[in-house]
Protein backbone atom coordinates (compact mmCIF):
# COMPACT_ATOMS: atom_id res chain seq x y z
CA UNK A 1 0.00 0.00 0.00
CA UNK A 2 3.06 2.43 0.98
CA UNK A 3 4.52 1.96 -2.67
CA UNK A 4 1.58 2.13 -4.50
CA UNK A 5 0.91 5.54 -2.14
CA UNK A 6 4.48 6.54 -3.47
CA UNK A 7 4.58 5.53 -7.13
CA UNK A 8 1.35 7.82 -7.25
CA UNK A 9 2.95 10.75 -5.63
CA UNK A 10 6.22 10.43 -7.81
CA UNK A 11 3.72 10.32 -10.83
CA UNK A 12 2.09 13.89 -9.68
CA UNK A 13 5.99 15.00 -8.74
CA UNK A 14 6.72 14.59 -12.43
CA UNK A 15 3.60 15.90 -13.45
CA UNK A 16 3.97 19.50 -11.64
CA UNK A 17 7.78 19.42 -12.40
CA UNK A 18 8.93 18.70 -8.90
CA UNK A 19 11.98 16.80 -8.15
CA UNK A 20 11.42 16.20 -4.70
CA UNK A 21 8.34 16.76 -2.05
CA UNK A 22 8.63 17.66 1.38
CA UNK A 23 5.91 16.27 3.94
CA UNK A 24 6.19 17.34 7.40
CA UNK A 25 2.70 16.02 8.62
CA UNK A 26 1.85 18.79 10.12
CA UNK A 27 -1.59 21.05 9.55
CA UNK A 28 -1.40 24.85 8.12
CA UNK A 29 -0.68 25.69 11.94
CA UNK A 30 2.26 23.73 12.85
CA UNK A 31 0.13 21.71 15.38
CA UNK A 32 2.24 18.75 16.78
CA UNK A 33 -0.86 16.78 16.97
CA UNK A 34 -2.99 17.62 13.69
CA UNK A 35 -6.95 17.16 12.64
CA UNK A 36 -7.09 13.81 10.85
CA UNK A 37 -7.23 15.29 7.60
CA UNK A 38 -3.21 16.49 8.15
CA UNK A 39 -1.98 12.92 9.30
CA UNK A 40 -0.26 13.37 6.04
CA UNK A 41 3.22 11.84 7.28
CA UNK A 42 1.26 8.62 8.48
CA UNK A 43 -0.53 8.01 5.26
CA UNK A 44 2.88 8.37 2.98
CA UNK A 45 4.91 6.14 4.98
CA UNK A 46 2.67 4.00 7.82
CA UNK A 47 4.55 5.79 10.69
CA UNK A 48 2.35 6.60 13.41
CA UNK A 49 4.83 9.04 15.61
CA UNK A 50 4.33 12.50 16.52
CA UNK A 51 7.16 13.86 14.95
CA UNK A 52 9.06 13.11 11.65
CA UNK A 53 9.60 15.09 8.32
CA UNK A 54 9.30 12.71 5.28
CA UNK A 55 11.37 13.12 1.76
CA UNK A 56 10.44 12.00 -1.50
CA UNK A 57 12.56 11.89 -4.57
CA UNK A 58 12.03 10.56 -8.35
CA UNK A 59 13.70 7.31 -6.65
CA UNK A 60 14.00 7.31 -3.02
CA UNK A 61 12.35 7.91 -0.37
CA UNK A 62 13.73 8.87 3.66
CA UNK A 63 12.23 9.30 6.96
CA UNK A 64 13.96 11.63 9.55
CA UNK A 65 12.79 11.08 13.07
CA UNK A 66 14.22 11.55 16.70
CA UNK A 67 15.19 9.22 19.33
CA UNK A 68 11.81 8.79 20.61
CA UNK A 69 10.80 6.91 17.79
CA UNK A 70 13.90 4.92 16.62
CA UNK A 71 12.64 1.34 17.27
CA UNK A 72 8.88 2.21 16.59
CA UNK A 73 10.37 3.83 12.75
CA UNK A 74 12.47 0.81 12.52
CA UNK A 75 9.29 -1.73 12.68
CA UNK A 76 6.80 0.26 10.87
CA UNK A 77 8.98 1.23 7.59
CA UNK A 78 9.98 -2.28 6.65
CA UNK A 79 8.98 -3.24 3.37
CA UNK A 80 8.27 0.32 2.62
CA UNK A 81 11.24 1.28 0.62
CA UNK A 82 11.96 4.30 2.57
CA UNK A 83 14.79 4.67 4.27
CA UNK A 84 15.44 5.82 8.28
CA UNK A 85 17.68 8.87 9.30
CA UNK A 86 18.13 9.11 12.79
CA UNK A 87 18.29 12.77 13.87
CA UNK A 88 20.98 13.01 16.56
CA UNK A 89 23.21 10.37 15.48
CA UNK A 90 26.96 10.84 14.28
CA UNK A 91 27.14 10.60 10.20
CA UNK A 92 23.32 11.16 9.83
CA UNK A 93 22.62 14.45 7.53
CA UNK A 94 20.65 16.54 8.02
CA UNK A 95 17.15 16.13 5.40
CA UNK A 96 18.58 19.82 3.12
CA UNK A 97 22.06 18.53 3.58
CA UNK A 98 20.70 15.05 1.96
CA UNK A 99 18.82 17.15 -1.07
CA UNK A 100 21.89 18.88 -1.52
CA UNK A 101 23.54 14.98 -2.04
CA UNK A 102 20.24 13.52 -3.91
CA UNK A 103 19.62 16.62 -6.49
CA UNK A 104 21.39 18.37 -9.07
CA UNK A 105 21.22 22.23 -10.31
CA UNK A 106 18.59 23.73 -11.19
CA UNK A 107 16.27 21.39 -9.72
CA UNK A 108 12.93 22.02 -7.70
CA UNK A 109 12.20 20.57 -4.11
CA UNK A 110 7.94 21.44 -3.34
CA UNK A 111 5.82 20.99 -0.51
CA UNK A 112 2.68 22.13 0.68
CA UNK A 113 3.03 26.48 1.39
CA UNK A 114 -0.05 26.11 3.86
CA UNK A 115 1.66 23.35 5.86
CA UNK A 116 4.93 24.84 5.92
CA UNK A 117 6.22 27.64 8.53
CA UNK A 118 8.25 30.79 6.92
CA UNK A 119 11.26 29.63 9.23
CA UNK A 120 11.45 26.09 7.74
CA UNK A 121 11.39 27.62 4.49
CA UNK A 122 13.84 30.39 4.98
CA UNK A 123 15.89 27.40 6.62
CA UNK A 124 16.09 25.15 3.58
CA UNK A 125 15.98 27.56 1.05
CA UNK A 126 19.31 28.92 2.87
CA UNK A 127 20.84 25.44 2.94
CA UNK A 128 19.98 24.68 -1.06
CA UNK A 129 20.70 28.22 -2.86
CA UNK A 130 24.53 27.56 -2.69
CA UNK A 131 23.98 24.26 -5.33
CA UNK A 132 21.22 26.41 -7.28
CA UNK A 133 18.54 24.02 -6.22
CA UNK A 134 15.50 25.71 -6.04
CA UNK A 135 12.98 25.71 -2.89
CA UNK A 136 9.65 26.74 -3.78
CA UNK A 137 6.47 25.50 -1.34
CA UNK A 138 3.20 25.35 -3.82
CA UNK A 139 0.11 22.74 -4.00
CA UNK A 140 -0.34 20.16 -1.67
CA UNK A 141 0.32 17.12 -3.85
CA UNK A 142 -1.30 14.81 -1.54
CA UNK A 143 -4.71 15.95 -1.92
CA UNK A 144 -5.03 14.54 -5.63
CA UNK A 145 -4.52 10.79 -4.43
CA UNK A 146 -5.68 10.56 -1.13
CA UNK A 147 -8.90 9.32 -2.65
CA UNK A 148 -10.46 8.92 1.27
CA UNK A 149 -9.29 11.98 3.00
CA UNK A 150 -10.89 13.14 6.05
CA UNK A 151 -12.66 16.18 5.67
CA UNK A 152 -12.07 19.68 8.04
CA UNK A 153 -13.71 18.48 11.84
CA UNK A 154 -16.81 20.14 12.67
CA UNK A 155 -16.70 19.25 16.48
CA UNK A 156 -18.45 22.40 18.75
CA UNK A 157 -16.49 24.33 20.55
CA UNK A 158 -17.23 25.95 24.00
CA UNK A 159 -16.24 28.41 26.23
CA UNK A 160 -13.98 27.69 29.04
CA UNK A 161 -15.41 29.46 32.44
CA UNK A 162 -13.13 32.53 34.09
CA UNK A 163 -12.52 30.13 37.69
CA UNK A 164 -10.57 27.76 35.53
CA UNK A 165 -8.68 30.30 33.47
CA UNK A 166 -8.64 32.85 35.49
CA UNK A 167 -8.30 35.84 33.13
CA UNK A 168 -10.85 37.25 31.03
CA UNK A 169 -10.24 37.38 26.94
CA UNK A 170 -10.49 41.04 27.25
CA UNK A 171 -7.62 41.21 29.34
CA UNK A 172 -5.95 38.95 26.84
CA UNK A 173 -6.28 41.28 23.83
CA UNK A 174 -5.71 44.60 26.06
CA UNK A 175 -2.50 42.77 26.55
CA UNK A 176 -1.63 41.52 23.30
CA UNK A 177 -3.09 44.64 21.49
CA UNK A 178 -0.35 46.76 24.06
CA UNK A 179 2.37 44.37 22.62
CA UNK A 180 1.08 45.61 19.07
CA UNK A 181 1.42 49.04 20.08
CA UNK A 182 5.19 48.95 20.70
CA UNK A 183 5.70 47.21 17.55
CA UNK A 184 3.34 50.00 15.96
CA UNK A 185 1.37 46.96 14.16
CA UNK A 186 -2.09 47.18 13.20
CA UNK A 187 -3.00 43.82 12.79
CA UNK A 188 -1.68 40.76 14.65
CA UNK A 189 -1.89 37.18 13.29
CA UNK A 190 -2.05 34.44 15.37
CA UNK A 191 -1.95 31.17 13.75
CA UNK A 192 -1.09 28.25 16.50
CA UNK A 193 -4.25 26.70 17.76
CA UNK A 194 -3.18 26.59 21.22
CA UNK A 195 -2.99 30.33 21.28
CA UNK A 196 -6.10 30.86 19.93
CA UNK A 197 -7.67 28.50 22.24
CA UNK A 198 -5.63 30.62 25.23
CA UNK A 199 -6.48 34.15 24.32
CA UNK A 200 -10.33 33.52 23.50
CA UNK A 201 -10.83 31.40 27.15
CA UNK A 202 -12.22 28.72 24.38
CA UNK A 203 -11.83 24.80 23.93
CA UNK A 204 -12.53 22.29 21.26
CA UNK A 205 -12.31 18.51 19.73
CA UNK A 206 -11.62 18.75 16.51
CA UNK A 207 -7.48 17.31 17.45
CA UNK A 208 -7.51 13.90 19.56
CA UNK A 209 -6.01 14.23 23.16
CA UNK A 210 -5.92 18.10 22.66
CA UNK A 211 -8.91 20.54 23.37
CA UNK A 212 -8.06 22.63 20.37
CA UNK A 213 -10.08 24.11 17.30
CA UNK A 214 -9.16 24.63 13.83
CA UNK A 215 -9.42 28.44 13.58
CA UNK A 216 -7.30 31.42 12.74
CA UNK A 217 -7.33 35.02 14.70
CA UNK A 218 -6.94 38.45 13.59
CA UNK A 219 -6.83 40.74 15.89
CA UNK A 220 -6.83 44.62 15.35
CA UNK A 221 -6.37 47.42 17.16
CA UNK A 222 -9.73 47.60 18.63
CA UNK A 223 -11.88 44.55 17.57
CA UNK A 224 -10.53 40.63 16.58
CA UNK A 225 -12.04 38.25 13.98
CA UNK A 226 -12.38 34.46 14.82
CA UNK A 227 -12.09 32.42 11.32
CA UNK A 228 -13.39 28.85 11.96
CA UNK A 229 -16.51 26.62 11.20
CA UNK A 230 -19.71 29.07 11.73
CA UNK A 231 -21.94 25.98 12.53
CA UNK A 232 -19.44 24.88 15.17
CA UNK A 233 -20.11 28.32 16.91
CA UNK A 234 -23.48 28.46 18.36
CA UNK A 235 -25.71 31.33 18.17
CA UNK A 236 -25.15 32.21 22.40
CA UNK A 237 -21.33 31.89 21.66
CA UNK A 238 -21.35 34.10 18.86
CA UNK A 239 -22.98 36.70 20.63
CA UNK A 240 -21.16 36.95 23.76
CA UNK A 241 -17.86 37.23 21.53
CA UNK A 242 -19.46 39.92 19.59
CA UNK A 243 -19.78 41.20 22.96
CA UNK A 244 -15.93 41.21 23.36
CA UNK A 245 -14.81 42.69 20.26
CA UNK A 246 -14.77 39.22 18.20
CA UNK A 247 -16.36 38.47 14.89
CA UNK A 248 -16.98 34.97 13.55
CA UNK A 249 -16.45 34.16 9.97
CA UNK A 250 -16.02 30.62 7.76
CA UNK A 251 -12.53 28.97 8.59
CA UNK A 252 -11.72 29.19 4.64
CA UNK A 253 -12.75 33.09 3.95
CA UNK A 254 -9.37 34.39 6.14
CA UNK A 255 -7.61 34.55 2.44
CA UNK A 256 -9.92 36.70 1.17
CA UNK A 257 -10.64 38.61 4.07
CA UNK A 258 -6.76 39.52 4.49
CA UNK A 259 -7.08 40.49 0.35
CA UNK A 260 -9.43 42.62 1.17
CA UNK A 261 -8.30 44.75 4.22
CA UNK A 262 -6.62 48.00 4.12
CA UNK A 263 -2.80 46.90 3.80
CA UNK A 264 -1.25 47.94 7.73
CA UNK A 265 1.79 46.86 9.16
CA UNK A 266 1.35 43.29 10.36
CA UNK A 267 2.84 41.08 13.27
CA UNK A 268 2.94 37.20 12.50
CA UNK A 269 5.36 34.70 14.23
CA UNK A 270 7.73 32.78 11.46
CA UNK A 271 7.54 29.62 13.49
CA UNK A 272 3.58 29.11 13.30
CA UNK A 273 2.87 30.96 10.27
CA UNK A 274 3.19 29.12 6.86
CA UNK A 275 4.25 30.27 3.54
CA UNK A 276 0.76 30.42 2.35
CA UNK A 277 -0.54 32.74 5.00
CA UNK A 278 2.19 35.01 5.13
CA UNK A 279 2.21 35.39 1.58
CA UNK A 280 -1.12 37.15 1.17
CA UNK A 281 0.70 40.13 3.17
CA UNK A 282 2.62 41.33 0.25
CA UNK A 283 2.85 44.83 -1.46
CA UNK A 284 1.69 47.37 0.15
CA UNK A 285 1.97 45.78 3.32
CA UNK A 286 4.57 45.55 6.28
CA UNK A 287 5.24 42.83 8.17
CA UNK A 288 6.86 42.54 11.26
CA UNK A 289 8.11 38.76 11.94
CA UNK A 290 8.82 38.45 15.71
CA UNK A 291 7.47 35.08 18.16
CA UNK A 292 4.03 35.22 19.12
CA UNK A 293 3.24 37.08 22.23
CA UNK A 294 1.04 34.84 23.14
CA UNK A 295 3.53 31.81 23.34
CA UNK A 296 5.06 33.49 26.61
CA UNK A 297 2.06 35.01 28.36
CA UNK A 298 0.25 31.72 27.67
CA UNK A 299 3.02 29.26 29.36
CA UNK A 300 3.38 31.64 32.66
CA UNK A 301 0.21 30.50 34.60
CA UNK A 302 -1.57 32.93 36.74
CA UNK A 303 -2.72 31.74 40.29
CA UNK A 304 -6.30 30.61 39.63
CA UNK A 305 -4.69 28.52 36.94
CA UNK A 306 -2.10 26.59 38.86
CA UNK A 307 -4.81 26.27 41.92
CA UNK A 308 -6.66 23.98 39.43
CA UNK A 309 -3.50 22.51 37.60
CA UNK A 310 -2.93 21.68 41.74
CA UNK A 311 -6.08 20.19 42.07
CA UNK A 312 -6.03 18.26 38.63
CA UNK A 313 -2.74 16.55 40.46
CA UNK A 314 -4.86 15.26 43.02
CA UNK A 315 -7.54 13.70 41.17
CA UNK A 316 -5.31 11.97 38.93
CA UNK A 317 -3.05 10.93 41.61
CA UNK A 318 -5.87 9.28 42.97
CA UNK A 319 -6.89 7.71 40.00
CA UNK A 320 -3.58 5.95 39.59
CA UNK A 321 -3.05 4.97 42.58
CA UNK A 322 -6.19 2.35 41.82
CA UNK A 323 -4.84 1.82 39.01
CA UNK A 324 -1.95 0.36 40.53
CA UNK A 325 -3.71 -0.78 43.76
CA UNK A 326 -6.02 -2.71 41.10
CA UNK A 327 -3.50 -4.04 38.90
CA UNK A 328 -1.30 -5.59 41.78
CA UNK A 329 -4.19 -7.28 43.51
CA UNK A 330 -5.92 -8.22 40.74
CA UNK A 331 -2.75 -9.69 38.34
CA UNK A 332 -2.75 -12.09 36.72
CA UNK A 333 -6.26 -10.51 34.72
CA UNK A 334 -7.36 -12.66 32.15
CA UNK A 335 -6.24 -11.60 28.66
CA UNK A 336 -5.39 -8.34 30.01
CA UNK A 337 -3.15 -6.75 27.33
CA UNK A 338 -1.29 -3.07 27.05
CA UNK A 339 -4.16 -1.87 25.27
CA UNK A 340 -6.59 -3.13 27.78
CA UNK A 341 -4.57 -1.46 30.96
CA UNK A 342 -4.45 1.90 29.26
CA UNK A 343 -8.68 1.71 28.84
CA UNK A 344 -8.42 0.46 32.49
CA UNK A 345 -6.59 3.88 33.63
CA UNK A 346 -8.62 5.95 31.42
CA UNK A 347 -11.71 4.70 33.24
CA UNK A 348 -10.38 5.35 36.57
CA UNK A 349 -9.88 8.62 35.27
CA UNK A 350 -12.75 9.17 33.72
CA UNK A 351 -14.81 8.46 37.25
CA UNK A 352 -12.81 12.29 38.56
CA UNK A 353 -14.71 15.48 38.29
CA UNK A 354 -13.82 17.64 35.35
CA UNK A 355 -12.19 14.56 33.17
CA UNK A 356 -12.33 15.56 29.63
CA UNK A 357 -10.29 12.60 28.04
CA UNK A 358 -6.49 11.61 27.84
CA UNK A 359 -3.64 14.20 27.42
CA UNK A 360 -2.03 12.13 24.65
CA UNK A 361 -2.37 8.46 23.48
CA UNK A 362 -1.48 6.17 26.60
CA UNK A 363 2.05 4.70 26.46
CA UNK A 364 1.94 1.19 28.20
CA UNK A 365 4.90 -0.59 27.40
CA UNK A 366 5.76 -4.17 28.97
CA UNK A 367 9.07 -5.29 29.47
CA UNK A 368 10.86 -4.53 25.90
CA UNK A 369 7.97 -2.68 24.62
CA UNK A 370 9.44 -0.21 27.59
CA UNK A 371 12.33 0.46 25.64
CA UNK A 372 10.30 1.99 22.40
CA UNK A 373 10.46 5.13 24.02
CA UNK A 374 7.21 6.22 22.58
CA UNK A 375 5.74 3.02 22.22
CA UNK A 376 1.67 2.78 20.53
CA UNK A 377 0.16 -0.56 21.53
CA UNK A 378 -1.44 -2.00 18.58
CA UNK A 379 -4.30 -5.07 18.99
CA UNK A 380 -1.80 -7.28 16.17
CA UNK A 381 1.30 -6.75 18.53
CA UNK A 382 0.11 -5.69 21.85
CA UNK A 383 1.74 -7.61 24.78
CA UNK A 384 -0.35 -9.67 27.30
CA UNK A 385 0.61 -8.92 30.63
CA UNK A 386 0.60 -12.44 31.63
CA UNK A 387 3.77 -13.01 33.38
CA UNK A 388 6.10 -10.95 35.38
CA UNK A 389 7.38 -7.97 34.10
CA UNK A 390 7.83 -4.59 34.25
CA UNK A 391 4.76 -2.07 32.78
CA UNK A 392 6.37 1.63 31.74
CA UNK A 393 3.10 3.57 31.95
CA UNK A 394 3.27 7.04 30.74
CA UNK A 395 -0.18 8.76 30.69
CA UNK A 396 -2.05 12.42 31.34
CA UNK A 397 -5.27 13.06 31.79
CA UNK A 398 -7.14 16.45 30.12
CA UNK A 399 -9.48 17.64 33.04
CA UNK A 400 -11.05 21.52 33.00
CA UNK A 401 -9.22 22.87 35.27
CA UNK A 402 -5.12 21.51 34.30
CA UNK A 403 -3.18 19.55 32.07
CA UNK A 404 -1.51 16.42 33.26
CA UNK A 405 1.27 14.27 32.24
CA UNK A 406 2.94 11.58 34.64
CA UNK A 407 5.37 8.06 33.82
CA UNK A 408 5.96 5.50 36.37
CA UNK A 409 7.39 1.87 35.89
CA UNK A 410 5.06 -0.41 37.77
CA UNK A 411 6.62 -4.48 38.46
CA UNK A 412 4.58 -6.47 37.18
CA UNK A 413 3.68 -10.14 38.97
CA UNK A 414 6.28 -9.46 41.78
CA UNK A 415 8.72 -8.96 39.03
CA UNK A 416 12.23 -7.76 40.96
CA UNK A 417 15.74 -7.98 39.27
CA UNK A 418 19.40 -6.35 40.82
CA UNK A 419 19.95 -4.82 37.24
CA UNK A 420 16.52 -3.06 37.05
CA UNK A 421 16.87 -1.86 40.56
CA UNK A 422 19.69 -0.34 39.56
CA UNK A 423 18.95 1.35 36.74
CA UNK A 424 15.47 2.72 38.05
CA UNK A 425 17.33 4.04 40.75
CA UNK A 426 20.09 5.80 39.04
CA UNK A 427 17.02 7.51 36.85
CA UNK A 428 15.28 8.50 40.32
CA UNK A 429 18.65 10.25 41.31
CA UNK A 430 18.49 12.15 37.99
CA UNK A 431 15.07 13.08 38.62
CA UNK A 432 15.43 14.18 42.35
CA UNK A 433 18.34 16.16 41.45
CA UNK A 434 16.57 18.13 39.05
CA UNK A 435 13.80 18.66 41.46
CA UNK A 436 15.53 20.28 44.18
CA UNK A 437 18.00 22.06 42.33
CA UNK A 438 17.93 26.03 43.15
CA UNK A 439 19.13 28.17 39.98
CA UNK A 440 19.39 31.87 39.20
CA UNK A 441 17.01 34.32 37.22
CA UNK A 442 17.99 33.97 33.42
CA UNK A 443 18.64 30.09 33.82
CA UNK A 444 17.40 27.98 30.68
CA UNK A 445 16.73 24.47 30.31
CA UNK A 446 19.89 23.55 28.34
CA UNK A 447 21.81 24.64 31.65
CA UNK A 448 19.38 22.53 33.80
CA UNK A 449 19.74 19.17 31.65
CA UNK A 450 22.73 17.69 32.65
CA UNK A 451 21.42 17.78 36.27
CA UNK A 452 18.86 15.41 35.50
CA UNK A 453 21.81 13.05 33.24
CA UNK A 454 24.53 13.30 36.42
CA UNK A 455 23.93 10.16 37.81
CA UNK A 456 23.76 8.23 34.30
CA UNK A 457 26.76 9.60 33.04
CA UNK A 458 28.86 8.94 36.02
CA UNK A 459 28.01 5.43 34.84
CA UNK A 460 28.25 5.53 31.23
CA UNK A 461 24.62 5.37 30.52
CA UNK A 462 22.49 8.06 28.79
CA UNK A 463 18.99 8.52 27.15
CA UNK A 464 18.65 11.15 24.09
CA UNK A 465 15.21 12.64 24.21
CA UNK A 466 15.09 15.34 26.10
CA UNK A 467 14.33 15.93 30.25
CA UNK A 468 11.12 18.35 29.87
CA UNK A 469 8.69 20.16 27.75
CA UNK A 470 6.10 22.77 28.56
CA UNK A 471 3.00 21.79 29.50
CA UNK A 472 -0.76 23.61 28.96
CA UNK A 473 -3.59 24.44 30.97
CA UNK A 474 -6.32 22.34 29.85
CA UNK A 475 -4.65 22.71 26.32
CA UNK A 476 -1.30 20.76 24.61
CA UNK A 477 0.52 18.15 26.64
CA UNK A 478 3.39 19.64 25.22
CA UNK A 479 3.97 23.51 25.32
CA UNK A 480 6.60 25.99 24.67
CA UNK A 481 8.80 28.03 24.93
CA UNK A 482 10.38 26.25 27.68
CA UNK A 483 12.19 23.04 27.79
CA UNK A 484 14.70 21.34 29.13
CA UNK A 485 16.79 19.69 26.96
CA UNK A 486 20.50 19.77 25.29
CA UNK A 487 18.94 21.69 22.10
CA UNK A 488 19.17 25.06 21.38
CA UNK A 489 17.54 28.32 21.59
CA UNK A 490 16.71 27.33 25.47
CA UNK A 491 14.05 30.18 26.99
CA UNK A 492 14.03 31.43 30.49
CA UNK A 493 12.53 29.14 32.94
CA UNK A 494 10.13 31.75 34.47
CA UNK A 495 8.02 31.72 37.99
CA UNK A 496 3.93 29.97 36.88
CA UNK A 497 5.65 27.69 33.95
CA UNK A 498 5.13 24.18 34.12
CA UNK A 499 7.64 21.78 32.95
CA UNK A 500 7.94 18.14 33.25
CA UNK A 501 11.14 15.85 34.89
CA UNK A 502 11.34 12.51 33.09
CA UNK A 503 15.64 11.27 32.70
CA UNK A 504 15.03 7.52 31.37
CA UNK A 505 17.45 4.28 30.62
CA UNK A 506 16.16 2.15 27.37
CA UNK A 507 17.81 -1.46 27.01
CA UNK A 508 16.66 -3.08 23.95
CA UNK A 509 14.91 -5.89 23.94
CA UNK A 510 14.57 -5.78 27.86
CA UNK A 511 13.12 -2.79 29.73
CA UNK A 512 12.43 0.83 30.19
CA UNK A 513 12.95 3.14 32.57
CA UNK A 514 11.39 6.56 32.70
CA UNK A 515 10.06 8.48 35.82
CA UNK A 516 8.01 11.61 35.19
CA UNK A 517 7.08 14.16 37.26
CA UNK A 518 5.35 17.80 37.01
CA UNK A 519 6.84 20.95 38.16
CA UNK A 520 5.80 24.40 38.20
CA UNK A 521 9.02 27.52 38.63
CA UNK A 522 8.57 29.33 42.01
CA UNK A 523 10.65 31.88 43.68
CA UNK A 524 13.07 30.97 46.13
CA UNK A 525 15.72 33.21 47.85
CA UNK A 526 16.52 36.51 46.78
CA UNK A 527 20.33 37.12 47.68
CA UNK A 528 23.13 39.34 47.21
CA UNK A 529 23.56 37.31 44.05
CA UNK A 530 20.44 38.25 42.42
CA UNK A 531 16.96 36.11 42.11
CA UNK A 532 17.12 32.74 42.65
CA UNK A 533 14.29 30.06 41.37
CA UNK A 534 13.32 26.28 42.27
CA UNK A 535 10.59 23.66 41.11
CA UNK A 536 7.39 22.86 43.21
CA UNK A 537 6.33 18.84 42.20
CA UNK A 538 2.82 19.01 40.89
CA UNK A 539 2.13 15.38 40.26
CA UNK A 540 1.41 12.96 42.85
CA UNK A 541 1.77 9.69 42.76
CA UNK A 542 3.97 6.81 44.60
CA UNK A 543 7.11 5.83 43.03
CA UNK A 544 7.99 2.12 42.88
CA UNK A 545 9.61 1.79 46.72
CA UNK A 546 10.86 -2.17 45.83
CA UNK A 547 12.75 -0.80 42.84
CA UNK A 548 14.83 1.91 45.13
CA UNK A 549 18.07 0.96 46.14
CA UNK A 550 18.39 3.54 49.60
CA UNK A 551 22.18 2.07 49.11
CA UNK A 552 22.69 4.72 46.10
CA UNK A 553 20.99 7.55 47.27
CA UNK A 554 22.56 10.62 49.17
CA UNK A 555 21.14 11.78 52.13
CA UNK A 556 19.27 14.46 50.51
CA UNK A 557 17.98 12.07 47.71
CA UNK A 558 16.40 9.88 50.83
CA UNK A 559 15.09 12.81 52.74
CA UNK A 560 13.59 14.04 49.51
CA UNK A 561 11.59 11.09 48.92
CA UNK A 562 10.33 10.34 51.78
CA UNK A 563 9.02 14.09 52.05
CA UNK A 564 7.60 13.50 48.74
CA UNK A 565 5.61 10.53 50.02
CA UNK A 566 4.52 12.10 53.05
CA UNK A 567 2.83 14.70 50.65
CA UNK A 568 1.61 12.13 48.43
CA UNK A 569 -0.19 10.06 50.87
CA UNK A 570 -1.41 13.29 53.21
CA UNK A 571 -3.23 15.09 49.28
CA UNK A 572 -4.40 11.96 47.92
CA UNK A 573 -5.98 10.49 50.88
CA UNK A 574 -9.43 12.15 50.88
CA UNK A 575 -9.74 10.98 47.87
CA UNK A 576 -9.50 7.62 48.47
CA UNK A 577 -11.48 4.53 50.45
CA UNK A 578 -10.29 3.12 53.23
CA UNK A 579 -8.58 -0.43 51.69
CA UNK A 580 -6.95 2.43 48.94
CA UNK A 581 -5.85 4.61 52.11
CA UNK A 582 -4.16 1.64 53.77
CA UNK A 583 -2.79 0.70 50.42
CA UNK A 584 -0.80 3.68 49.54
CA UNK A 585 0.18 3.92 53.26
CA UNK A 586 2.67 1.10 52.41
CA UNK A 587 3.57 2.31 48.62
CA UNK A 588 4.71 5.46 51.16
CA UNK A 589 6.18 3.93 53.87
CA UNK A 590 9.66 6.09 54.55
CA UNK A 591 12.78 4.56 53.55
CA UNK A 592 15.48 4.01 55.49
Amino acid sequence: MIKKRLEKLRSVMKEKGVDAYIVNGSDPHNSEYPPLRWKTRSWVTGFTGSAGTVVVTRDKAGLWTDSRYFLQAEEELQGSGITLFRMGLSGVPPYGEWLKQSLYDTQIVSSDAFTTTLEEHEKLERELSGKGIRYVPGEDLLDSIWDDRPSLPQEEIFQLDTKYCGKDRKTKLNEIRAVMEGEKAGLFLVSSLSDIAWVLNLRGSDVPYNPLFLAYLLIGKENAVLFTGIEKVSAELKDILFEDGIQVQPYQSVQKYIEECDADRVLFSPQSTSVGMASLFHGKWQVVKKPDCTVEMKAVKNQVELAGVRNAMKKDGAALVKFMKWLEEQWPVPGLDEILAAEKLTKMRSMQDGFMGPSFETIAGFNDHGAIVHYAAKPESAYVLDRPGFLLLDSGGQYLDGTTDITRVIPVGGKRDSNVKRDYTLVLKGHIDLARIQFPEGTTGIQLDAVARRSLWMEGKNYLHGTGHGVGHFLTVHEGPESISTRQPSTPLKPGMIISDEPGLYREGKYGIRIENLFTVVEAERTEFGQFYSFETLTLAPYERSLIDTSLLTEAQLKWVNEYHEKVYVLLSPLLTKDEREWLKSKTEALK
